[in-house]
């Protein structure tokens, strides 16, 4: 994998728009405006792209890990598959993202913005996600296991079938989300809003469970102690 500069990226984004499968490990790209750019397959691990703005880029098959992501754009990016690993993601908008099969393990997403974005199939255990906008987002499929989402906003959320061992969601708006057969085994749920929320099938067995609102929610088939 070839390696490059800072300014052949640039080159290459303003000319052709593509800058597939480079070597960018270490890279400083924060406070720049690539939108639209294919770096599909590229290596940024450790690299900075915070302060920035990605939105409409693809980031398919990229390695991310540990990357500094934080306040940045990546609005209608293509994430799919990426390896996003131990990164800052914190206070970015990553509306309407495709993070289907991505590896965000150990990922900080605090205060961020993930509304309508696609999580499926993702790898998120011990991620952050505290205080979070997680509005109509798919998590289906998800591992979030002893992931931290603290007074995250999962309204219209789908999170069928997702595992949420251990998982911290106290605080949660978890008003019309989907968790059909999801595992909830030993996760806090401390002062949630389940309004009109879905939990059949759910396993809620060792979970801690306090709803402030539970209206029309439907725990049919869910396991309980």
């Amino acid at each position: 994998m070839q390696k490059i500069s800072k300014t052949k990226v640039l080159e290459l984004a303003f000319t052709t728009g593509d800058v597939s499968g480079y070597d960018l490990s270490g890279i400083d790209l924060s406070g720049t405006e690539l939108i639209s750019v294919n770096f599909r397959g590229c290596n940024f691990t450790g690299a900075k792209l915070n302060s920035a703005n990605f939105s409409l880029s693809n980031f398919e098959e990229a390695d991310l890990s540990d990357c500094d992501l934080s306040s940045s754009n990546f609005a209608g990016a293509n994430m799919k598959r990426a390896n996003l690993v131990n990164a800052d993601m914190s206070f970015s908008s990553f509306v309407g993202v495709d993070f289907s099969g991505a590896n965000l393990t150990k990922a900080n997403l605090s205060v961020s913005h993930l509304l309508l974005s696609n999580f499926e199939n993702a790898k998120m255990s011990g991620a952050k996600l505290r205080q979070s906008d997680s509005t109509l987002a798919n998590f289906s499929k998800a591992d979030l296991t002893d992931v931290d989402a603290f007074a995250i906003t999962f309204t219209g959320a789908n999170l069928s079938d997702a595992i949420l061992q251990n998982t911290i969601l106290d605080k949660a708006d978890l008003n019309a989300a989907n968790l059909s057969g999801a595992d909830l085994k030993n996760a806090s749920m401390l002062d949630v809003n389940l309004k009109t929320s879905n939990l059949k099938n759910a396993d809620l067995r060792g979970a801690r469970l306090k709803a402030t609102d539970q209206t029309r929610a439907n725990f049919e088939g869910a396991k309980k102690d």
